[in-house]
């Protein structure tokens, strides 16, 4: 699940941009000042997470993974987003967890999210609930989760083409999958968060996709969100106010999303960043679809730095299947 950004004009010196609420709105994903239970926790610099922390963490992203292995399995045509839900909750409870999405995120402007993942299905970007629709030849379905152990929780996402899914769409895709891949490999301590999310930012250019720009990974630990928030491309905001160096220890949801080209993909704004694709909010308060109405990717891990690059904690174990049903 993701945070979300706000725009240049909504920066005070008593609101600070990082704590930002997911989404809100009718239009945009940029969200009001509103619902502060939905901003990022914010936590010193210095802290990290003590070796137990870390474990629990990675238990939590050990069953993140199982679910969601599991759902990409059923994740076939002719299957409904609440059964999908259904695997994930019964996976998470197996495993005797918590999912981390139910009942999160309530304010005065919209209820709580209601299921145990996200369901989001061609221009839906994330956040969007499980629900009778069903999955056709052709859908590009994206599967989110988060999963709390021991109060301690991990995010995880990924992105199934279910049938006869056109070759452009599947190069967006895996060019999504493969950003992911590019982030974690370039985390290391010392480096700027700006640094990956300018390589993330020009291999989406170079490949001609649009990058959603308003939705980001973020920190995570005892919450889903926390500081903290780490966007997949370069803006004022985040070299003057946002950035933050990699330190062993920190636990980081990074998760990048795609769409396909709809004209804008080089758009910048006045200091020469990139502005992104639009999006807007269905009227279910939640689900973020793409203004194009063109199909979008998402994949997320939670990874923790260590002293020799990223570890993995949502990493799909190699007996997925078997332990997803102990």
């Amino acid at each position: 699940m993701t945070t979300a950004f706000k725009s240049e004009t909504q920066f005070t010196t008593t609101k600070p941009a990082w704590w930002s609420k997911l989404v809100a709105g009718t239009v945009a994903v940029r969200p009001n000042d509103d619902a502060r239970d939905l901003r990022p926790t914010r936590r010193a610099t210095s802290e990290t997470r003590t070796a137990q922390e870390i474990q629990h963490m990675a238990e939590a992203g050990r069953i993140a993974a199982i679910a969601l292995h599991a759902a990409t399995v059923a994740c076939v045509a002719g299957t409904s987003t609440a059964s999908l839900d259904c695997v994930i909750a019964g996976v998470i409870a197996a495993n005797r967890a918590e999912a981390a999405f139910v009942g999160y995120g309530k304010s005065d402007t919209r209820e709580a999210f209601p299921a145990s993942s996200c369901i989001s299905v061609n221009d839906e970007v994330v956040h969007g609930i499980p629900s009778s629709r069903v999955i056709r030849d052709g859908d590009v379905v994206k599967i989110d989760c988060g999963v709390r152990y021991r109060e301690w929780c991990a995010d995880a996402a990924v992105t199934v083409c279910v049938g006869n899914v056109s070759p452009e769409i599947r190069a967006m895709v895996a060019h999504t999958q493969a950003m992911l891949q590019e982030a974690i490999d370039l985390v290391q301590p010392g480096v700027r968060w700006s640094t990956i999310a300018e390589r993330l930012q020009n291999m989406a250019i170079e490949a001609k996709f649009g990058v959603v720009t308003d939705l980001m990974g973020h920190g995570i630990g005892r919450t889903l969100h926390e500081w903290p928030e780490a966007p997949n491309s370069v803006s004022r905001s985040l070299l003057e106010r946002r950035d933050f160096t990699l330190l062993p220890g920190m636990t980081i949801a990074i998760e990048p999303m795609l769409t396909m080209n709809d004209g804008s993909v080089s758009a910048t704004d006045r200091d020469g960043h990139l502005l992104g694709v639009a999006t807007r909010i269905l009227a279910d308060n939640w689900t973020v679809v793409t203004a194009s109405g063109l199909a979008s990717a998402h994949f997320e891990h939670t990874i923790v730095v260590t002293n020799t690059g990223a570890r993995v904690l949502t990493a799909v174990p190699a007996n997925a299947i078997s332990e997803g049903f102990n």
